[in-house]
């Protein structure tokens, strides 16, 4: 019926057991690489709290102590507040009045204040990053920056 070539047919099954090969060879250095890196974490619970904190926003994370700016240890970060609050302006406040508050209510209130995160990492790069002025928002910056802190003084400890 089907004339199959017997030396084509076998090298078709060797390349086919090749590339299964690879897949499982990547997929176990995937899985140490894993368990490797939930080891570490164990070990240094800051770097959980910092990509807890980290989560929807632009922030950087770690990966065992290394961020895309460089690495942790050896850096410093700093959360500056200058009195960063929603509030109503003069103008919506008029506004509100006016239109007896569809206006306000529809307008809402207009962020105040700046909040800002400036962080150092080991290598001397700085970044910094704005942070809106709303209450879960500077909560979760001033807990990045005490976790950013905390794991670049255990790497620094561990370092030394």
């Amino acid at each position: 019926m089907f004339n199959r070539d017997p030396q084509k047919a076998e090298a078709r099954a060797a390349q086919r057991a090749e590339r299964r090969a690879s897949r499982e060879a990547q997929r176990d250095a995937q899985r140490e690489a894993r368990e490797a890196l939930r080891e570490w974490r164990a070990d240094h619970p800051a770097e959980t709290q910092l990509k807890q904190a980290a989560f929807m926003h632009p922030w950087a994370t770690s990966e065992c102590g290394i961020t895309t700016f460089g690495p942790i240890a050896g850096g410093r970060a700093e959360f500056f507040n200058a009195d960063a609050h929603k509030g109503w302006t003069a103008t919506r406040l008029v506004a509100g009045v006016a239109t007896l508050g569809v206006s306000a209510a529809a307008t809402g209130r207009k962020n105040k204040g700046a909040a800002a995160i400036n962080v150092t990492f080991g290598n001397g790069n700085v970044q910094s990053w704005n942070v809106k002025p709303d209450r879960n928002e500077l909560a979760a910056a001033n807990r990045y920056v005490t976790a950013f802190n905390a794991l670049a003084a255990q790497l620094a400890a561990e370092q030394k």
